[in-house]
């Protein structure tokens, strides 16, 4: 879940990683819209480039481990020195996607 270890002290919460991931694409969304709008910065990107943002909003969370970022200071007190970001997990996982896929 996203909310991480507050799901203990709020059962009926519900905003998982999926939710927060559809979210983030959608506001990725607006904003190139307002963006794109006559009166900001019309020609600075196209469709494609308006898909792509989208795309990252939906996979940027990818490389979180169980209970979101407490998983990173567990990682960092469990094995100090390691330098384990769930952003470079997302890059990484993202990447053995596009290649597995041949996309």
């Amino acid at each position: 879940k996203q909310l991480g270890t507050a799901h203990y002290v709020y059962p009926c919460a519900k905003h998982t990683r999926w939710e927060h991931s559809v979210g983030v694409m959608h506001l990725a969304g607006n904003f190139i819209e307002t963006l794109r709008h006559p009166n900001m910065f019309e020609n600075c990107c196209d469709n494609k480039d308006q898909q792509c943002v989208m795309l990252a909003g939906l996979c940027h969370d990818l490389g979180h481990g169980p209970f979101s970022h407490l998983w990173e200071n567990f990682v960092s007190e469990a094995k100090p020195g390691n330098q384990w970001r769930h952003e470079k997990s997302s890059i990484d996982m993202l990447d053995y996607i596009i290649q597995d896929n041949n996309l």
